[in-house]
């Protein structure tokens, strides 16, 4: 491929980049490209040269792994990233919506509702708090549902001296657009990647900014691309501002067409190439099963840097001293790269913790485990009112009113699946682990790769576990508590009620799975025997155990390769997404005629919610180039 048709591929591929399109070039967007056998080659020998300019979308740092969408995003603030071609493609019928065409050559199109542009007008957000100052059914009930009128692309220089900003946030009241000079427009500011807002609620930029328009964005790197739309209202309310500004980059963030939609819900859900496995770290870091697009120079040089950061065990391992001081001081950086390993691969160890010096204390903060906690949760643990906020697991504590607080063999399970929302993040110290105990290895498995795997593996067995909820059950004297859920949870949108497999095509949002602690089920007759025939389905590729006579299938051979073992040494702290990750314990017992710290396993824990923990590592990521998260298993997804 001659240097004058490569040289226009680059540009378009980095503005599939910036745009968070498709990952590979597609052909269709490149009508100037031949479809042969030869330019096929070429096209894929220049996507390599891609890679080694630096343009894939995982990038590799000494302190941590950054997914990028832009080489020049700093992070904090919004995409900087050059003009983009943007311009209205129709209005619908009746003014019911508007169609955008984003990127050269038609790259995609997106639509947007009226009712859903007048629900996200950036004047009905409330400043500094980010509330909606009306409710969506006023577009109906209220103003007999507003249409659009005209709709036009404009062009405005934000962010390179183009905004007024000695009046960058005029004083307006609520509900109406106001321009604080006659020959300028006020439009929201740029937000940054994470803001569900229609404008900058946080960040560097003003809300407003005062800004000079042009009807074209050629000839200026900086112009940015807004959307205006003209209402018409059908009661003629003269109270009603007739004129709204969005961001198109902001729209194309949270666009919901069917291709956004997808793409969103490739880069977020969890299969197995994302799964911990029984030796070395995720399959995802192999330069074998990563995308072609990520291949190359850098991306082998990735792979090398993660395999340096995962131990011999799989787990990314950091030092307790790199997260918290000798002053109890949070070091931001060890805990960002910390929590980014427990939300992206589901567990990590931190290593050197200190032993407590009041073990036996009943003060929180006596204990390393309830600092790592604190410092990844926002300042507070959760869910201490059956076992305390932290708890001992020890054969014999609590007089063994747990099956944990004994020697017996744990099987996979999720911690307080009986609750309506479970612990996020488990946390659990290694005090003590002498060498007279035989056996007692930690173990994990990713219950969502596991449910993915069940999909492809047993379609009916998966179906039935979505559809047959199944009943969790914490009783005793002073607890009762049940909650019924299916063990598998899928995404509510993303499918076509008529069509029955795209029932089960949806993303897995959640996993519900704790035997010791199930109930009878309450099912139609004709459901109960279909229900137990799947839960042994998907038992056998959770639990590697039930295949330790040799009896093996394509079930248990999941089990096996991806089950993590290893007995935790003192001194680590197992962290882990409770919801996502299911934990376990090999049976163990203890040498005769041994003295008795040689007898002891003795484990620290903790839980943190996973909502506060989950904003706080969204806030960290701010400063990081990641666009992405994967599914946390909350019941829901991480937008934008």
């Amino acid at each position: 491929m001659s240097a004058s048709t490569r040289a226009p591929i680059l540009l378009l591929y980095r503005r599939l980049i910036n745009l968070n399109c498709v990952p590979l070039v597609t052909l269709r967007c490149i009508p100037s490209v031949h479809r042969s056998s030869n330019e096929l080659q070429d096209l894929t020998s220049s996507i390599g040269t891609i890679s080694a300019l630096g343009l894939t979308r995982y990038v590799s740092s000494s302190n941590s792994l950054q997914d990028t969408s832009s080489d020049d995003s700093d992070g904090e603030e919004a995409s900087s990233s050059p003009s983009r071609i943007v311009d209205v493609a129709e209005i619908g019928p009746h003014g019911g919506h508007v169609t955008l065409n984003y990127g050269p050559d038609d790259c995609f199109q997106s639509t947007f509702h009226a009712s859903w542009l007048w629900s996200n007008d950036p004047k009905k957000v409330m400043l500094p708090s980010g509330q909606r100052t009306c409710t969506p059914g006023q577009w109906s009930s209220v103003y007999g549902r507003p249409k659009i009128k005209h709709a036009k692309i404009i062009y405005c220089i934000v962010g390179s001296g183009g905004e007024d900003t000695d009046d960058a946030e005029p004083k307006r009241s609520l509900g109406s657009s106001i321009v604080s000079d006659a020959s300028k427009l006020n439009v929201p500011g740029p937000t940054t990647r994470d803001c569900s807002h229609a404008l900058p609620v946080y960040g560097t930029y003003p809300p407003w900014v005062s800004v000079s328009s042009r009807s074209n964005g050629t000839g200026d790197s900086n112009l940015r691309p807004y959307l205006q739309i003209q209402w018409s209202l059908p009661n003629n309310d003269d109270t009603f501002d007739t004129e709204s500004f969005y961001d198109t980059e902001w729209l194309e963030r949270l666009r919901y067409d069917d291709n956004a939609r997808s793409y969103r819900r490739k880069k977020t859900e969890v299969t197995p190439i994302h799964a911990i496995r029984r030796s070395g770290p995720p399959l995802c870091y192999s330069l074998e099963t990563a995308p072609v697009s990520e291949r190359g120079r850098d991306h082998e040089q990735l792979r090398e840097s993660i395999a340096s950061k995962h131990a011999q065990d799989g787990l990314f391992h950091v030092n307790y001293r790199s997260l918290i001081s000798a002053d109890d001081q949070i070091n931001e950086r060890g805990l960002f790269n910390l929590m980014d390993a427990v939300f992206r691969d589901g567990a990590a160890i931190v290593s050197e913790t200190p032993c407590p010096e009041k073990l036996e204390s009943d003060n929180e903060n006596d204990f390393p485990v309830a600092k790592i906690a604190k410092a990844m949760s926002g300042g507070s643990l959760s869910h201490g009112g059956l076992y305390g906020s932290i708890f001992h697991v020890r054969d014999g504590e609590r007089n063994s009113n747990n099956v944990a607080y004994t020697s017996v063999p744990l099987c996979p399970h999720q911690d307080l699946a009986y609750y309506e929302s479970p612990p996020g993040i488990q946390l659990l110290h290694c005090v003590a682990m002498g060498n007279g105990v035989l056996g007692g290895e930690s173990t994990l498995i990713d219950a969502l790769a596991a449910a993915y795997r069940l999909r492809e593996l047993r379609p009916d067995s998966f179906e039935c576990l979505v559809q047959c909820p199944a009943t969790f059950v914490k009783q005793r004297g002073e607890a009762c508590m049940t909650y019924r859920t299916p063990h598998i949870v899928l995404a509510e949108d993303g499918y076509s009620r008529s069509c029955s497999k795209s029932l089960i095509d949806r993303e897995i949002v959640a996993v519900y799975w704790s035997p010791p602690f199930e109930g009878p089920v309450l099912l139609p007759p004709s459901d109960v025997d279909r229900y137990y025939e799947a839960y042994a389905d998907f038992e056998r590729l959770l639990d590697n155990s039930l295949s330790a006579n040799g009896d093996s299938d394509d079930l248990s051979l999941h089990a096996t390769e991806f089950t993590w073992e290893r007995k935790l040494a003192p001194g680590e702290v197992l962290i882990f997404n409770n919801r996502r990750m299911l934990h376990g314990r090999r049976g163990f017992s203890v040498q005769k005629d041994i003295n008795s710290n040689e007898s002891q396993r003795h484990l620290v824990g903790c839980y943190t919610n996973i909502d506060d923990t989950l904003s706080c590592y969204r806030v960290l990521l701010r400063k990081s180039h990641i666009t992405h998260i994967l599914n946390v298993c909350n019941r829901s997804n991480v937008i934008p």
